[in-house]
């Protein structure tokens, strides 16, 4: 498999540590790969060059990773980042709550040393964690007036990522991921044209955009069973916004009930009275909806006892090493039986191994989503399938 990462740094005061990982690496196709035994080395190397992916042990004599880190954003550094440590889990998720505090873009923490498989989720989790490195600032303003013109050339895309079914391993529907396919950058993140769509307040266009080209694929026999939209908080602030969804599954005689439309937790707690509007028209008209990333954000379980979800997506963070982590495994616990109690369908995001899937399964888990069971693919490409 090819990895859309170049460039690799390796801050660790360990020899063989960092000999084994680059060792690693390599054999992932990744050859590019710098090696520094101290923060001092370490940012010296980023400063001469783009980086795509740091690995950086937390603890080293001197200076130590925290350190490092802490000096490292202050570079202004655009890469993609992955903690190592061999001391407590505890220790580690802290030094992760710092990083996304000072606004890292956080693919992964893993204790050493650091398995093939695990490796091989850092390095998934790094292609979709941010926009492609050929998009810079720069561009930005560029790519807002391509933009516009993508959406009337029917350059944005729909990629479709399965969501199959623990209990029998087959695919129950799928969810709809967009990427922008463009002439001179290829295929783009959504995360680099996001901010764009915030700006210029495009929020009802993308997610009609989206959803009436995945219902066109419903319709042509492309695509069967559910189908998963994500939705930001500027739609369900549109008091049109549940009548326009009913009117798009009529027009393209699609069942509501198989309409599984997603919102994030760190957005479902900023309520408004519109939106308590549109939940109540979408799920009197058999509209499910989903709490996408939960256990990302600061979940108020009261708010949610209160909201009508019919789905809950447990963030790939909490999925990640949920085998082999007691902390991980407690609360997956707590959520698994809370979601029933509140008899929630529960969808795993992030599921990338053999032996993540058969712990997921055993908990009760409903349904499955990474790449595991199927990677985000293009209609075309699940029709080659």
């Amino acid at each position: 498999m090819s990895y859309n990462i170049q460039r690799v740094l390796i801050v660790d005061d360990d020899p063989i540590q960092c000999i084994t990982l680059k060792i690693q690496l390599q054999t992932f196709g990744i050859d590019n790969v710098r090696v520094a035994q101290s923060s001092k080395q370490g940012l010296a190397i980023c400063e001469q060059q783009e980086i795509d992916l740091v690995f950086c042990d937390l603890s080293m004599p001197g200076e130590d990773g925290l350190t490092f880190l802490n000096a490292l954003k202050k570079q202004n550094f655009q890469g993609k980042l992955c903690l190592l440590s061999g001391h407590d889990k505890s220790i580690i998720a802290l030094a992760e709550m710092m990083c996304r505090q000072l606004g890292f873009v956080m693919v992964s923490s893993q204790m050493k040393p650091i398995s093939n498989t695990d490796l091989a989720s850092v390095l998934h989790s790094a292609i979709e964690a941010v926009p492609s490195p050929k998009v810079s600032d720069k561009v930005i303003e560029f790519l807002r007036s391509d933009l516009d013109s993508a959406f009337d050339s029917h350059r944005l895309v729909n990629f479709y990522q399965p969501q199959c079914r623990f209990a029998n391993d087959t695919q129950s529907g799928n969810e709809v991921l967009i990427r922008w396919d463009h002439p001179q950058y290829g295929y783009i993140s959504p995360m680099a044209f996001l901010p764009i769509i915030d700006k210029e307040q495009w929020h009802v266009r993308l997610f009609f955009y989206v959803l009436e080209q995945a219902l066109e694929d419903h319709r042509s026999g492309k695509l069967s069973g559910s189908i998963s939209v994500n939705a930001a908080l500027a739609n369900f602030g549109d008091s049109n916004f549940a009548f326009q969804v009913l009117e798009c599954c009529e027009r393209y005689d699609f069942s509501p009930q198989n309409l599984i439309i997603e919102m994030t937790e760190m957005e479902v707690y900023k309520h408004n009275p519109t939106m308590f509007e549109n939940f109540a028209r979408l799920r009197l008209n058999d509209v499910e909806l989903a709490i996408d990333d939960f256990g990302a954000g600061y979940s108020s379980l009261i708010k949610l006892a209160d909201l009508p979800f019919t789905e809950m997506k447990i963030d790939r963070a909490l999925i990640t090493s949920c085998h082999r982590d007691k902390r991980k495994n407690a609360i997956l616990s707590l959520v698994v039986s809370m979601a029933k109690q509140l008899d929630m369908r529960l969808v795993a995001e992030g599921v990338e191994d053999n032996e993540t899937w058969a712990h997921l399964q055993s908990m009760g888990i409903d349904l499955c989503q990474g790449y595991f069971t199927g990677r985000p693919q293009p209609i075309e490409y699940k029709l080659m399938a």
